[in-house]
């Protein structure tokens, strides 16, 4: 692969969770594609191992160590990107924590912290990363929301409230920075990723959510990744402050 050639050739972009799942994924798809790609992470050991799979495939990344919940850190991942490659063309705002429980069960600083990393931080990359975007002619913002956006489940307190308020952001942002930057949002449904094996789902529950969709399998990073390359190049030059369902028509369904 090289910059010259690719969907995104020749642009710099920020995966932010990009150490695993959709966040790896979709690196590796920009990098396929022609970006230089920063990967920012709290997991120094799979950053490192992503960055360098990319650089082993012909791409171009950097690693950079990055707390979303800390607003120091998010303005560094910012500066560092544009200090090694000189400008800002793509964010996906992809990084997650979260804790499930019932409005009387979630302890308040659970909700801190995943309003912080998957709200605010998308906030604030946008406050310090418009700017550097503009500063070469603009950009793309996609952010990961998800079908959790539109439909809600019992117990996602935080992280359903986090997910719908991504939607507004999105739109918001869209309407203030064009033309210069497009903002859109994907919105993953039942993705296999490794984050799944952590929390241990056993088999029968993955082929319970398979079966709830018409595409009747789980989804793929890649899956993801591919809708988010599209959104970020510019065939999606005219395509700004809505969301594209990831599901496998999932929310196609009413029971």
């Amino acid at each position: 692969m090289t910059a010259t050639a690719g969907r995104v050739a020749g642009k710099v972009a920020i995966v932010t969770g990009g150490a695993s799942g959709i966040g790896e994924s979709t690196a590796k798809r920009l990098a396929q594609e022609g970006a230089s790609v920063t990967i920012a992470d709290v997991d120094e050991q799979g950053g490192k191992r992503v960055t360098a799979e990319i650089a082993a495939a012909g791409g171009v990344a950097f690693y950079v160590r990055t707390d979303l919940s800390k607003t120091p850190q998010i303005r560094r991942m910012l500066e560092r990107t544009e200090a090694r490659f000189g400008r800002l063309d793509i964010i996906f705002n992809n990084a997650i924590w979260f804790r499930h429980g019932t409005a009387t069960e979630l302890d308040e600083k659970d909700w801190d912290l995943t309003l912080n990393v998957g709200l605010k931080a998308v906030f604030l990359t946008a406050k310090y990363g418009i700017p550097i975007m503009r500063r070469t002619g603009g950009g793309a913002i996609v952010n990961t929301a998800s079908v959790h956006s539109l439909v809600s489940f019992a117990g996602s307190t935080a992280y359903d409230s986090a997910k719908a308020g991504l939607l507004g952001l999105t739109r918001t942002l869209a309407i203030d920075f064009g033309p210069d930057v497009r903002v859109n949002a994907v919105l993953p449904g039942a993705i296999l990723t490794p984050l799944w094996d952590r929390l241990e789902v056993p088999a029968g529950v993955r082929r319970r959510y398979a079966k709830m969709v018409p595409a009747q399998r789980l989804g793929t990073g890649q899956d993801v990744a591919n809708a988010v390359l599209f959104l970020a190049s510019e065939e999606a030059s005219f395509i700004t402050g809505t969301s594209l369902v990831v599901d496998g028509g999932m929310l196609c369904r009413a029971e």
